[in-house]
Order: structure tokens, then C-alpha cells, then sequence
């Protein structure tokens, strides 16, 4: 069990809204099984914001296909609302790092008219007034007839997360979706998350390996070992996403989460 994990923390897990138990994802690659998570269990509630953190190779991106559906569990199980993940379902939007996540011949507006009607029976007018309202509140209005090729990078991951509002998915999988962005383009992305997620209260599974995003975004934090990744522990960030790195409280934390991390992966090369 890993370290800062109890049996009542994992008992607690299989209450939450979502729950990883005992999971481990596999994979070939050739010849050879790879085991890209090991027996990782954590969990969040509704509407919290769980940001999966550690460094390349530890399975975070992993273990996001796998709440996403995309990836079967070779042992453990994801639970989400109660209901074993499966499969794919409208339940779950991703918003993944790659600004070719669009498609390139439809404008904005199409493409999020595209996934609304693809996922809900509703009419074009009625996808098209959601698709503009969705666009609005991310910011874009005036851009939508633009192709993804006319658009900035921060602007392609605004129409990504506006193509997930509208979908009203219960939970949005992020899969480090600002780590390509500038520094300014990322900050600004980050707070404007935190201001829709403010609105919508949608709960938020979020990939990074950025201490500091981790604390800026997340009210729950799981930190990973290198690969295989384990969890290595859980930590509550109990402050209003709008704390500033300047605050005490941020540094500690902050300084708490790079021992936990440098000195696993210190104990992993020795």
C-alpha cells in the first residue's frame, strides 16, 4: 500500500464518485507485457478537481484513457457513479494535449454542432444555439467560423473544452491540454478553467507534471511514483482555487509535494 494511503482511505475511495481500486493497466509492445500502472487506488468526489500528478512514463495519461473507457483495466476496476467503467459513454468528455484534436475541415462552431449531435438527440438548430452559447462562454465569440487552422493554440483547446460543456458531461478528462501553450497563454488558460469549472461545478480529472498547476487547479491531488506508477499519496489542497503562489500555505505545500515525488523517484534509481 503506498505511503499516506490507509485502509480507510481506500475504503473511503469505493464511497466516491470515482474511484480507481487496485487498478493496473498493461499493454504489448512487441514481444514484451509492459505494466504501465500497478494496484494505484484513489478516488475524488463530485464535483472535486482531481489532478493526477508525477513525472513522464508514471501512467498518468494511462490511467485518464482508462476512466475515459478507452483502455480495459488488466486488474482492478474504475467506478464511476456507482457503475464500473466500461466503455466510451457521454458521461465523459476528454480534452487531450494535441491541438489536432479537431476536425480540420469544420469550422469551431461545426465542430462542436458535430459532437452535440453525435452524442444527444437534438436538432441542428437547437445544437447550433448550444454550440454558440458554449463558444460564448469560453470566450470566443467572433471566431465562430474560423477552421482550426486560423486559430491560436490556446484558441483550439477553448473550442476542445467548449466541445466538452456542451456535451454536459458529468466528468472532463484533461489530459495536460496546456503543457504546449507560452507561459502567459497557459496561466490564462488555467484561470479560465478555474472560472468555467466555478460555474459548471463539473468534476475535473486533470494530467500534468507541473507541481504548480497541480496546486493551482486541483482540490485533490494524487501523486505518482515513476513507472510502473503506484500512488504514493493523496493530498487534500484545501484552500479557494484562487490562491496565489505568494501565500505560505502554497510554498508548503508545494515543498511537501517535491519531497514526496524526488524522493521516491530518488529511492527508484538507487
Amino acid at each position: 500500500m503506498p505511503a499516506g494511503y490507509t485502509d480507510a482511505d481506500r475504503l473511503t475511495a469505493v464511497g466516491r464518485f470515482l474511484s480507481a481500486r487496485n487498478l493496473t493497466l498493461q499493454y504489448k509492445t512487441g514481444e514484451y507485457l509492459v505494466t504501465a500502472v500497478s494496484e494505484a487506488s484513489f478516488g475524488c468526489e463530485q464535483n472535486d478537481r482531481l489532478v493526477l500528478l508525477g513525472p513522464s512514463g508514471c501512467g498518468k495519461s494511462t490511467i485518464l484513457k482508462a476512466i475515459g473507457g478507452f483502455i480495459k483495466p488488466s486488474a482492478g476496476e474504475i467506478v464511476l457513479d456507482g457503475k464500473r467503467v466500461e466503455k466510451p459513454a457521454p458521461d465523459r468528455a476528454v480534452v487531450f494535449q494535441e491541438f489536432d484534436q479537431l476536425l480540420p475541415w469544420k469550422t469551431a462552431l461545426e465542430n462542436v454542432i458535430f459532437a452535440i449531435r453525435n452524442t444527444r438527440k437534438v436538432s441542428k438548430k437547437e445544437a447550433e444555439e448550444e454550440a454558440v452559447a458554449q463558444l460564448y462562454r469560453v470566450g470566443l465569440s467572433g471566431f465562430e467560423h474560423r477552421y482550426p487552422h486560423e486559430l491560436s493554440g490556446g484558441q483550439k483547446q477553448r473550442v476542445a473544452i467548449a466541445r466538452c460543456l456542451a456535451l454536459h458531461a458529468q466528468v472532463i478528462l484533461m489530459d495536460e491540454p496546456f503543457a504546449s501553450l507560452d507561459a502567459l497563454t497557459r496561466q490564462q488558460m488555467q484561470e479560465e478553467l478555474l472560472g468555467l469549472w466555478n460555474e459548471a461545478r463539473f468534476t475535473l480529472v486533470f494530467v500534468t507534471h507541473s507541481i504548480d498547476e497541480a496546486l493551482i487547479l486541483g482540490s485533490r491531488v494524487v501523486t505518482l511514483s515513476p513507472h510502473p506508477g503506484t500512488v504514493i499519496e493523496e493530498i487534500s489542497v484545501r484552500h479557494s482555487h484562487d490562491l496565489a503562489r505568494k501565500y505560505p500555505e502554497y510554498a508548503a505545500l508545494k515543498e511537501r509535494i517535491e519531497s514526496i515525488l524526488f524522493k521516491d523517484q530518488l529511492e527508484y534509481t538507487i
